[in-house]
């Protein structure tokens, strides 16, 4: 029983296009994905840029009342000196 070449071609056809449109889809979907992907990545870059800046602002607010309560102590301790 020999196999005409378009008989393979009938049989094995289908599974033929099956797979070109299999291999076109996930491409779509991986490409659909990678987008969604690099906007998600787009908006946690803003936001971490957000929180470092308020972050900096905090310590800086920390290290100005630190100084403040230093500079405090001292006076508190000098004026006990005094009495």
């Amino acid at each position: 029983m020999e196999h005409l070449p378009l008989d393979m071609f009938v049989s094995q056809g289908i599974f033929a296009v099956l797979f070109v449109w299999l291999l076109i889809n996930s491409r779509k979907e991986s490409k659909e994905r990678e987008d969604r992907l690099m906007t998600h990545l787009e908006k946690t870059t803003d936001t971490l840029e957000l929180l470092t800046t308020r972050m900096e602002t905090i310590g800086t607010k920390v290290e100005n009342i630190d100084n403040r309560l230093t500079v405090f102590e001292s006076d508190v301790k000098s004026m006990k000196g005094d009495m």
